[in-house]
């Protein structure tokens, strides 16, 4: 999915096919959304309640908006834009063939280099980490230390790791791909991270 300095950059010109469509389909659901999935909508695209209102008057729809609204509710973006019948579900995979297809090639090219430069740093990271809190054998070590290490201890320079939340959006949307692919241990990574997140 798109973060919020992506959203940011795409154009307002209109991208409806079905003018019709896209006015009854958002009015339809604008009025359903919650309050706070309104909030979200607006602060994805950066725009005010009337230039979703406008929407439906007038059936003309941004690319930045269809993102956001999109993202926001769940909804096949090109449901909004009168191209698809059904409301779907919105997938990284529509939102980039939506963006492709209206010129956005470069961006989600810079955006894709961006994760993956995040990516290898925080793994590089990660990885350092490791090797800083790996616990001594048996053999270097008395018992009484191996059986007295918490566990809390030796993860905690993983956890001062500072991060900004899109980069931990990132990092997260990164292991999904990996785990989408077929990586090895990209699946033990993400039950772990949910299992830290949840627990």
């Amino acid at each position: 999915m798109l973060n919020q300095a992506t959203i940011k950059q795409l154009k307002q010109s209109n991208i409806s096919v079905d003018g019709e469509q896209t006015k009854q389909r958002v009015e339809v659901l604008w009025k359903a959304a919650s309050s706070q999935q309104k909030q979200t909508v607006k602060a994805l695209a950066g725009v005010a309640t009337q230039t979703v209102y406008r929407v439906y008057n007038t059936g003309s729809i941004s690319a930045k908006l269809v993102v956001a609204i999109s993202q926001a509710l769940n909804v096949n973006p090109f449901y909004l834009t009168g191209e698809a019948e059904e409301p779907g579900e919105c997938s990284g995979g529509a939102l980039r063939e939506l963006l492709q297809k209206h010129g956005y090639r470069k961006l989600l090219a810079e955006r894709e280099l961006a994760e993956k430069k995040v990516t290898r740093k925080l793994k590089a990271e990660a990885d350092a980490a490791d090797e800083q809190t790996e616990a001594p054998t048996e053999e270097e070590a008395p018992a009484e230390e191996v059986a007295e290490a918490p566990v809390a201890e030796e993860a905690a320079p993983l956890v001062t790791i500072q991060l900004e939340e899109e980069e931990l959006q990132l990092l997260l949307r990164a292991l999904l791909l990996r785990v989408r692919v077929g990586v090895p241990g990209a699946a033990e990574s993400l039950a772990k991270l949910t299992q830290l997140l949840v627990g």
